[in-house]
């Protein structure tokens, strides 16, 4: 009787190890290389707001290789919609972030950037 509750304890022990092993090891999916951007052509019939001041956080990235992307103006359900800035890592090392922009074109206001370019 008194071997199946070790059994049963050093199964659980074993199960717990590779448990803690496992959800130790996270895997997220990389940032997007893309932010507000994603290929679509984006035009909106009127001229976008004012950027809103929105200062870098004065904390120190989470990661060392991130950069503060500044939030943006972007067009949404028939209006603007304002998208908060973020920390992002470049996809590659030494690319830059272009930032989102809007420019007046023949069939209204469109969208270009938002987007890491290589150096």
């Amino acid at each position: 009787m008194q071997s199946i509750p070790r059994r049963s304890a050093a199964l659980c022990a074993g199960a717990l190890a590779v448990a803690t092993l496992v959800t130790g090891c996270v895997v997220a999916p990389a940032d997007s290389y893309a932010y507000g951007n994603t290929g679509a052509v984006v035009v909106s019939p009127q001229e976008p707001p004012a950027l809103q001041y929105e200062p870098a956080p004065v904390a120190v990235a989470p990661i060392s290789t991130q950069i503060w992307i500044g939030g943006f103006w972007d067009w949404y359900g028939g209006r603007y919609v304002w998208r908060q800035g973020h920390w992002a890592s470049p996809p590659h090392r030494g690319d830059h972030w272009v930032p989102r922009e809007w420019v007046r074109s023949p069939h209204g206001w469109q969208a270009r950037g938002g987007h890491w370019e290589r150096r």
